[in-house]
């Protein structure tokens, strides 16, 4: 099983160079007999993200140790609730916290959906680290930031900076990580949106 996967890496990375396609997004599958099937182009229910284009580190492992069950469903039902796309929610915590709901930023943002103390505070979120109180939290700001800013990349700078920054400079603030973090969430809230059937949540 771990040689299957060094050699899956070894043509990988082989292939990266001479190959832009190779550096797509890779999806990971794994079957009931725990082999993995990996592809850049994922068909069918199962698939769930690996690596991000950029050949960064993997975005999510597949039944990783620690990850938790369920978080698909606990988004889909509090994205119900209060109106806003699974899509969005699940992209937001893909990009935040990589779907760690133990995750602690330098700057002491916490959970899936990295709150800041004070932010779980405002939203009355009481145990950042849990997951459906933390997707609540999370989903009530985003809904507020969208309600404000009535588009989504400031809302999503805004989640990211700060309403203060966006305000400040009546746009997107020009902070490289809030310009990236900008974009990759829309690029991974278009692959959510377009394949249903990736989840976040290793189950």
């Amino acid at each position: 099983m771990k040689l299957r996967f060094l050699l899956f890496l070894f043509v990988l990375s082989c292939l990266a160079a001479f190959s832009d396609e190779a550096m797509s997004d890779v999806y990971v599958r794994t079957h009931k007999d725990g082999n993995k099937e990996f592809t850049n182009r994922p068909s069918g229910p199962g698939w769930i993200f690996y690596m991000s284009e950029s050949g960064e580190e993997p975005v999510i492992h597949f039944a990783k140790a620690g990850k938790p069950k369920g978080i698909d469903e606990i988004v889909s039902e509090i994205a119900m609730k209060f109106n806003i796309e699974s899509s969005l929610v699940k992209a937001i915590i893909l990009a935040e916290s990589n779907c760690d709901p133990m995750a602690v930023s330098r700057k002491g943002a916490q959970g899936l959906m990295q709150l800041m103390p004070s932010t779980a505070k405002d939203m009355n979120v009481a145990n950042a680290f849990d997951p459906r109180e933390n997707i609540l939290g999370g989903v009530k700001y985003i809904k507020g930031m969208l309600a404000s800013y009535g588009d989504l990349k400031l809302a999503l700078a805004a989640y990211n900076a700060g309403p203060g920054a966006v305000q400040k400079y009546a746009g997107i603030p020009p902070y490289r990580e809030t310009i990236n973090y900008v974009e990759k969430v829309i690029r991974y809230y278009n692959k959510f949106k377009n394949d249903p059937t990736l989840r976040v949540s290793g189950d």
